[in-house]
């Protein structure tokens, strides 16, 4: 089979997926599923939101086998099969891969809605309009109920890959599960030199900058730690990593040298990393921007540094005043219509699969889609985690 037909093969397969899980639940599935929450919510003493967020916490996502590479995802591709607007989710391209994975080397891959915890929460069908009314909840709620249950269960997976990391997402966004929950977990445990992306960066990302700067940025240690979104100073996020994970491009492309470059993108990652509680690695990033800027004042003893010598008291600093940011602001979600009963998810183009792989050919990448919505302007909607599994007849155990 030649690499263009199993490109293809894997793009169907992924859209195939997609299109089962939008089947309808039976009629009365939705109220039935409501109805255990709440009367296993009310015998342990809970209220619904605590009782599902604390359930999904203790499902089973722990890798049956050491080493395993995990798949990660967020956001979606377009695709030529689905009306403008609806996007391939990138939890069934990941779902693909782990298939495939599988198939060439039996049990070493697997993704969060595949694990025995996954398939358990997706029966739940929190985004389910029937689920989350009966519920009591308006859409909003009720779709704040799924984020933080997935949100809940995602931070466990992380917390249990102690293999290759392999994300499907082109940037990350800092208001997602993605980089607000599980990269963290990732650098922290199976480290940032395990983290892979299956996307190459966007163009307009790279455009501009020397070859050292774009292989850099390149590099799945560096792209765990970034985003680049802009925080707004007037409206100032609760996200721990938002403005610590920041990356200006423009200013980074306006810096004179790739040496210069190189020490704003590594600034980022020690403030990053001190948020992460890995001061061995702030140390180590540390020295090599002292010795970046040390050179370039040797070099060009007019220029003017970019940061203080003193960059570890300073990242304290960064990040102790984005703890206080946390406790005391808060962030609207957006809000979008979710096509077929799935989560929405935000349009990004599509880019050329790393690892010799490229899941999405054949069609044109259609521009990012935004709303309105805080924090320097328009902000992309997305969920932060899975849509619903297939629809299934069978109870859901819980309580039990």
């Amino acid at each position: 089979m030649s690499e263009g037909l199993a490109a293809r093969t894997a793009e169907q397969r992924a859209l195939d997926l997609q299109r089962a899980g939008s089947v309808p639940l039976p009629e009365g599935e939705g109220e039935r599923i409501a109805y255990e929450l709440i009367a296993a919510a009310e015998e342990a003493g809970k209220s619904v939101d605590e009782y599902v967020v604390e359930y999904a916490r203790g499902l089973d996502v722990n890798a049956p086998a050491p080493g395993m590479k995990s798949a990660f995802w967020s956001h979606g591709v377009p695709h030529p099969e689905l009306p403008p607007g609806v996007l391939l989710s990138n939890q069934f391209v990941a779902g693909v891969w782990t298939e495939d994975e599988n198939a060439l080397n039996p049990g070493t891959a697997r993704y969060l809605e595949g694990t025995p915890g996954g398939d358990v929460l997706g029966q739940l069908h929190l985004w389910n309009s029937d689920v989350y009314k009966t519920l009591g909840l308006n859409k909003e709620q009720g779709e704040a109920l799924a984020r933080n249950a997935w949100g809940a269960l995602s931070e466990e997976y992380a917390k249990a890959t102690d293999g290759e990391a392999v994300a499907f997402v082109q940037t990350l966004a800092p208001w997602t599960v993605a980089y607000e929950t599980e990269m963290p977990q990732l650098r922290q445990g199976t480290g940032p030199e395990n983290i892979h992306f299956m996307y190459d960066l966007p163009e307009d990302v790279l455009k501009g900058l020397p070859p050292e700067s774009q292989a850099l940025l390149s590099e799945g240690r560096i792209r765990s730690h970034l985003h680049f979104i802009a925080p707004d100073e007037n409206d100032l996020p609760t996200q721990k990593y938002w403005a610590a994970g920041y990356l200006d491009l423009d200013h980074l492309k306006s810096l004179p040298t790739p040496e210069a470059q190189r020490a704003a993108v590594l600034e980022v990652c020690a403030k990053v990393a001190h948020l992460d509680g890995r001061e061995a690695e702030v140390e180590k990033l540390t020295e090599e921007l002292l010795s970046l800027r040390a050179e370039q004042e040797t070099a060009a003893p007019g220029v003017e540094e970019q940061q203080p010598a003193s960059l570890s008291a300073q990242t304290q600093q960064t990040a102790e005043t984005e703890e206080t940011q946390q406790q005391t602001q808060e962030v609207p979600e957006p809000q979008e219509a979710a096509p077929s009963g799935h989560a929405p998810v935000t349009p990004v183009p599509a880019a050329v699969g790393t690892h010799g792989f490229n899941f999405m050919v054949g069609f044109t990448p259609e521009p990012k889609k935004v709303i309105p919505g805080a924090h320097g302007g328009p902000r992309p909607a997305e969920p932060t985690q899975a849509p619903p599994a297939p629809a299934k007849a069978h109870g859901t155990d819980i309580g039990m």
